[in-house]
C-alpha cells in the first residue's frame, strides 16, 4: 500500500518559497507568405441544362392507348382478354376486351389481379407502342418490354393497339 504523505504547515511553506524558474520564450519564427497564384479566369459560358422532359402521366398513357383501341372492332374475338400494364415510375392500368357485358373495350387505371397477362415497361415504351410499328420481339430481347402470361391473348391486344 502506498505511503500517505501528510501535508503539514512546514510542507506548505516550502512549496510557497520554492524558486520558480522563469519561462524561456523562444523567438517566433518568421512566416513566409505563400506566393499568390493568379486567379483563374471565370468563363462566361455557363453549363447549359437540357430542357426537362415533361413528366408522362398515367392519364396521358391511358388516353393514348384508348385512342388506338376505341375504333377497333372486337366483335370477332370470342373470349375476354385482360392485360395489366405496369409502367415503371408512373402507375398501372389495364386493357380489357369483352370482359364487361356493357363495354366491349376498356382502358382503366387500376390493377387487374385476374389478368391474362402482365406487361412491365416504361412510359416511353408505351408511347412508342401507340405510335405504331413497335417491334415487340426486339423490345422483349432488350428488356424494355417484359410480358408474362397468355401469349395468344397478349398478341391479340398487341394487334389491336398497334
Amino acid at each position: 500500500m502506498p505511503e500517505e504523505k501528510k501535508i503539514t504547515p512546514e510542507v506548505k511553506a516550502e512549496k510557497k518559497t520554492a524558486v520558480k524558474k522563469p519561462a524561456v520564450k523562444k523567438p517566433a519564427a518568421k512566416k513566409t507568405a505563400a506566393a499568390k497564384k493568379p486567379a483563374a479566369k471565370k468563363t462566361a459560358a455557363k453549363a447549359v441544362k437540357a430542357p426537362a422532359k415533361p413528366k408522362v402521366t398515367l392519364d396521358k398513357l391511358t388516353t393514348a392507348v384508348w385512342k388506338k383501341l376505341e375504333k377497333k372492332n372486337v366483335k370477332d374475338i370470342p373470349f375476354a382478354i385482360a392485360i395489366q400494364v405496369n409502367v415503371r415510375e408512373v402507375g398501372t392500368f389495364y386493357i380489357a376486351v369483352n370482359a364487361d357485358p356493357e363495354y366491349d373495350k376498356q382502358v382503366i387505371q387500376a390493377d387487374y389481379y385476374l389478368a391474362d397477362g402482365i406487361v412491365d415497361t416504361s412510359a416511353e415504351e408505351v408511347l412508342k407502342i401507340t405510335k405504331g410499328g413497335y417491334d415487340y420481339i426486339a423490345a422483349a430481347k432488350s428488356g424494355a418490354f417484359i410480358y408474362r402470361g397468355d401469349l395468344t391473348k397478349g398478341a391479340l391486344i398487341a394487334e389491336l393497339i398497334k
